[in-house]
């Protein structure tokens, strides 16, 4: 891949290493087999070594629990991948050295040691992997996170979900993939039923915190509350705004709605919902200009869709947009073309 090579060597990242190394599913430099054995354990896909002469050294490690599968591969080779096939799971990919270019509807991602990438194998289109590319892979599969979501918001999905597909391998994000590092070693080390219970549990745990913690378009009903049953004012209040956000909605209609002054009002929300009548407002009315966008017809314009949603400064619209659903409002309409 063009340029490619120069934008490595001007990376940091951590070691190579393999992870997981009880549980090799493969070691080949047959372009044959190893397609065989990926195919077999992620997605059915056409693989091809980018470079003239030059020959796989590759290696997968592999382990899948209930959930979630975990290991960590190799190609050994500078290699494309293209007809990647939709197997209905989450893909998280975090390079342990080089980089890979993964390719989806929504954009492309530029994968490095600080930075994974997170992306659904119904959106994944092709991928570029450096021939020093080691990444540990952990795949989720989308029922457990649709089920998992579904008991944390108290109703079903009215739509599919959706995660930001950069993962800054910083602090903030940087637990996740402790957790996936013990859930590695605990299967290293698992023996018997206890051993299946500590294995399940953190299966569970590294679902619940990726829906906690990356940014996906339900982050807002997501994200830990103090209490889910907020008392009958705030429920009242959010039930006319979902009514109404199409209208121009006021503080002063809100607290009328409520029936209790201003204070109770925003105390109820602040202890209950964790947000404001006002951002709770701001967060509807997002959703529905996604929707918008999502099933807009052509000529359809990012402005357009903002204004009757009340957005009108753009660039700030731009911004809380991409802050809810990490891609910005021109992405997901540019996208559906």
């Amino acid at each position: 891949m063009p340029g490619l090579g120069g934008q490595i060597a001007m990376m940091t990242g951590g070691n190579a290493c393999e992870t997981l190394p009880g549980f090799a599913v493969f070691a080949s430099n047959s372009l044959s087999e190893v397609r065989e054995h990926i195919a077999r354990t992620y997605c059915p896909h056409h693989l091809s070594v980018a470079r003239r002469g030059e020959q796989l050294d590759a290696w997968l490690n592999h382990k899948r629990l209930n959930d979630i599968g975990i290991g960590a591969m190799t190609y050994g080779a500078e290699v494309s991948i293209e007809g990647i096939e939709d197997e209905d799971m989450l893909l998280l990919m975090q390079p342990l050295a080089g980089a890979a270019e993964v390719g989806t509807r929504r954009g492309t991602v530029l994968s490095t040691p600080a930075i994974a990438s997170v992306v659904n194998t119904r959106d994944l289109k092709r991928m570029h992997w450096s021939a020093d590319c080691t990444q540990r892979v952990v795949q989720i599969s989308n029922r457990a996170l649709d089920h998992h979501a579904t008991m944390m918001i108290g109703r079903p999905l009215s739509r599919e979900l959706e995660f930001a597909q950069e993962m800054p391998v910083d602090a903030g994000n940087a637990h996740w993939w402790h957790y996936a590092s013990l859930l590695s070693m605990e299967l290293s080390a698992a023996s018997g039923s206890e051993s299946r219970a500590v294995l399940g549990s953190l299966e569970t745990l590294l679902i619940l915190k990726l829906l906690e913690s990356h940014p996906n378009n339900y982050s807002e009903h997501l994200r830990p509350q103090p209490c889910k049953i907020a008392p009958h004012h705030v429920r009242r209040v959010e039930q006319f705004i979902i009514a109404h956000a199409a209208e121009p909605v006021t503080l002063d209609q809100l607290v009328d709605v409520s029936g209790v002054s201003a204070r109770a009002l925003f105390d109820g929300f602040r202890r209950f919902r964790g947000t404001s009548p006002m951002a709770f407002l701001k967060a509807v009315r997002l959703e529905r200009a996604r929707d918008d966008l999502r099933q807009a017809e052509p000529g359809t314009s990012v402005t357009s869709v903002a204004c009757k949603w009340g957005f009108y400064q753009f660039g700030r619209f731009s911004a809380q947009y991409r802050k809810m659903f990490g891609e910005l409002p021109s992405e997901t309409l540019r996208n559906l073309n």
